[in-house]
This record gives C-alpha cells, structure tokens and sequence, in this order.
C-alpha cells in the first residue's frame, strides 16, 4: 500500500464534511480520544472510502491541532483506511491534546474500522 494519501482518500470540502455530519442515517462510535461519523455513499460509486479529519480550536493550539492531525494520518496510512463506498469524518475530542504517538490514538481508530467492517 502507498504511504501517499491521495485526493481520492480524503474528504476535501466543506460541503463533503457537512454531508457526513448532517447525516441523520449515518453511524457515530466514540472511543476515548475521538469520535467517528460515517455514511455509506452509493453502492455504484465504487470510489475508495474516504476519511476527513477534524480538530477544533478548544483541543489546543495550531501546533497542537496539527500534532493530532499528523499522528492520526499517519495511523491510518500504516493500518489502512475505511471501507470501499464509506465516507469517514473522524473529529478530536478535548483528551486528544495529550497524545504523543501513533500508538496512544490507535485503539479508537482500530475500532472505528472494526465498526465498519474493516
């Protein structure tokens, strides 16, 4: 697998994240550090699943924020991303602020993807 997130991978605009927020049909899972909101787009589509990140401005800092979105990517470049067909909108809680590796954010990630069926 490429360690390069493409344009296809991600969810790129306001709108996308929206879709997936506003979504009253989607599934949400929280775990410890974040919170994931997912929707199933159409079946037809056969794009690859697509995650966005989002860290707001009371986690923390700029540099804090970026730390979190960072680590986060990069987790989910080495364990792979959701499903064919999902679009992912994983937002960080407050508790993110103190992480400081891959491997403290990677329990609430692996069970967002056990939760779609990864």
């Amino acid at each position: 697998m490429s360690e390069r997130l493409t344009k296809s991978m991600r969810l790129r605009r306001r709108r996308e994240f929206l879709a997936v927020q506003g979504s009253g049909s989607g599934s949400k899972v929280s775990g410890r550090h974040f919170v994931a909101l997912a929707i199933r787009r159409d079946p037809n589509d056969g794009g690859p699943g697509r995650v966005g990140l989002t860290v707001t401005r009371r986690v923390g800092n700029a540099v804090t924020r970026n730390r979190i979105k960072r680590l986060a990517r990069d987790w989910l470049r080495r364990h792979g991303w959701v499903p064919t067909g999902w679009d992912v909108v994983i937002i960080a809680k407050d508790s993110a602020a103190s992480l400081s590796s891959c491997a403290q954010l990677g329990p609430d990630l692996a069970r967002f993807q056990r939760f779609l069926g990864c």
